[in-house]
């Protein structure tokens, strides 16, 4: 997050993506031709990469100490860069300021993140970070948030650089492999023993945010907030619509990319956002996750409860969370779910009738039995609409209707392949 850039008669500044940044403009005075140095042609190089991945580098892109900063706080290694090359889909044709979410999210929830802050921190900031950690703890939702002392034990660590800058902070990106991003650093040279920020609660919230998900509420538009900018793009990592939250600007959202440096707590859209992408759950007994990938190089949809298969997903495979949970052992009520796979297309294809494919045919291999789920609604559970791609031969199963009803996007709708608790 950043805060606004100064104009004429104004003190505000500009806050952006993970953490605070301003772009420092540097005018040469002299008339004198400079040859591009090897420096420019690095730079050069990786704008191009980040181009290629969906940023937007026309503005808040620099080198820095051994990454770069990509849209004012977002720090990234080049090794980092060329994953989202490799991750990359399409940016979004169109959209509004709403609330959005990464492909990839903190998974096996619930569960209970451990988040240290930098003990050179004064009281005032370990205050702000208590705050902020309480806001999140407060909705219920199925990550937890709990402060520790021990750095080496810490999912996300709040740390300090101290800079003679206009940079205020950065962020280190987005989940990856199940786990949040860590670190998060704050620039000492703003906050720091004399310095009673009063956006100091938010802008570590903000940044939290990040490192579970959160993109900014006007990615599309980033000129909502700070008054200038555009599309930040897909980045690689995916702007996924949050449903239940606003399609109009969605206005002092914690996540919104710039602010005028006063306190936000969680509004009412914020809050939707955040149960809906990390609901309360209480795990059944018996059951495991069913952790749901895709791969957009064939168009497959992939359902496992085995984390070793993927993990956080590679092969051309993103995780995309956690379908459902599911029994790994058979238990009252339930039934197999068979596993197949199709070497031709692809694709992997999911159903409790034997009889659809029993040992394999059409092109399938049988793999086995995946988990097993109930056939019919039990306590707890919900269907599982089953959708099927002629074009690529894809199936897809989800437990959320609004992601394609009665069907859409080359795929028709094929029923309850099941049931299982979301």
């Amino acid at each position: 997050m950043n805060l606004k850039r100064r104009t004429p008669g104004r003190s505000t500044l500009l806050s952006c993506l993970f953490a605070m940044c301003m772009v420092l403009f540097v005018a040469s005075c002299e008339n004198e031709k400079v040859e591009t140095s090897s420096e420019d042609e690095a730079l050069n190089r990786v704008a191009l990469k980040l181009k290629e991945a969906g940023f937007d580098t026309s503005e808040g892109f620099r080198k820095f100490e051994n990454g770069y900063l990509v849209e004012y706080d977002m720090f990234l290694t080049e090794a980092q860069i060329d994953e989202l090359v490799e991750a990359s889909q399409p940016p979004l044709a169109s959209g509004r300021e709403e609330h959005y979410r990464t492909n990839q999210l903190v998974i096996a929830t619930p569960r209970v993140l451990q988040v240290y802050m930098d003990a050179g921190f004064g009281s005032y900031m370990q205050s702000s970070f208590d705050a902020a950690l309480a806001r999140y703890n407060a909705q219920g939702l199925g990550l937890t948030f709990q402060r520790t002392t021990n750095s080496s034990a810490a999912d996300i660590s709040i740390l300090s650089f101290y800079e003679v800058s206009n940079t205020l902070g950065y962020s280190a990106g987005f989940p990856s492999n199940g786990n949040p991003a860590s670190p998060i650093r704050l620039n000492t040279y703003y906050y720091n023993n004399s310095s009673n920020r009063a956006d100091a609660t938010t802008v570590i919230a903000h940044e939290i945010g990040h490192a579970i998900g959160f993109r900014h509420t006007d990615y599309m538009n980033r000129a909502f907030s700070c008054g200038s900018g555009g599309n930040e793009g897909d980045a690689g990592v995916g702007a996924n619509h949050i449903p239940g939250t606003p399609t109009t600007p969605s206005a002092n959202s914690w996540m919104l990319a710039c602010s005028n440096g006063t306190d936000r707590p969680f509004t009412s859209a914020d809050v939707t956002a955040l149960t809906t992408v990390y609901p309360s759950r209480t795990i059944p007994a018996g059951t495991s996750a069913v952790y749901r990938y895709y791969n957009s190089g064939n168009g497959d949809h992939f359902y496992t409860t085995n984390w070793g298969e993927l993990g956080g997903g590679r092969g051309g495979y993103v995780l995309e969370g956690i379908a459902i949970f599911a029994n790994t052992t058979q238990a009252s009520g339930t039934v197999p779910v068979y596993r197949y796979y199709n070497s031709g297309n692809g694709d992997h294809f999911y159903t409790t009738s034997w009889s659809e494919l029993g040992g394999g045919g059409g092109g399938y291999v049988y793999e086995g039995v995946a988990f097993y789920a109930f056939t019919t609604q039990a306590s707890g559970t919900a269907p599982v609409y089953r959708y099927y791609n002629g074009g690529n031969g894809d199936h897809f199963y989800t437990t959320n209707w609004a992601e394609l009803g009665a069907g859409g996007g080359g795929y028709t709708y094929e029923g309850v392949g099941f049931y299982g608790y979301p």
